[in-house]
């Protein structure tokens, strides 16, 4: 937690799964619909792991972005400390794809949010993962604002 307390959580417009500025990333733009973060991606061949398969790892990539965003919107700006994830089926490359983030509790300096992978065509539940933060408060003790990091992001 030390270096939470002593460092600030900014971006560079880099980051892997949201980040604009990153040509090799995923690039994921997420918006809010019924107190949930949601993005509809495509996943091309470059994050593919077996053929036509995208890779675990991307698809747990994909599960930590879209519930930060939630947390970060819903909460204040926060780092997963823990992150347990459930593969249902296949995640196909070049199918349109819906994630969904929703922030399911929060105490002190916690919080905890669940995320899941949906075939956008039929609604075939393809992953789903669970996950704790910990929350970045500011000097008045209350959570930092997400806002400014998420307008960043874009």
């Amino acid at each position: 937690m030390g270096a939470l307390k002593e460092n600030d959580l900014t971006t560079s417009g880099f980051c892997f799964a949201c980040g604009a500025r990153n040509i090799y990333g995923l690039r994921m733009r997420v918006g809010y619909e019924e107190g949930a973060a949601v993005c509809r991606l495509n996943l091309g061949r470059q994050y593919q792991g077996w053929d036509n398969i995208a890779h675990g790892g991307v698809v747990s990539t994909v599960l930590d972005e879209i519930m930060a965003y939630a947390v970060i919107n819903y909460v204040g700006q926060g780092l997963t400390t823990r992150m347990e994830i459930t593969y249902r089926k296949a995640v196909p490359l070049g199918a349109p794809l819906k994630a969904v983030g929703l922030v399911t509790g929060q105490r002190n300096r916690m919080a905890t949010a669940e995320g899941k992978l949906y075939l956008a065509g039929d609604g075939a539940l393809l992953a789903e993962a669970t996950s704790r933060w910990i929350i970045k408060l500011g000097p008045d003790g209350k959570p930092l604002d997400g806002t400014p990091w998420l307008d960043a992001q874009r």
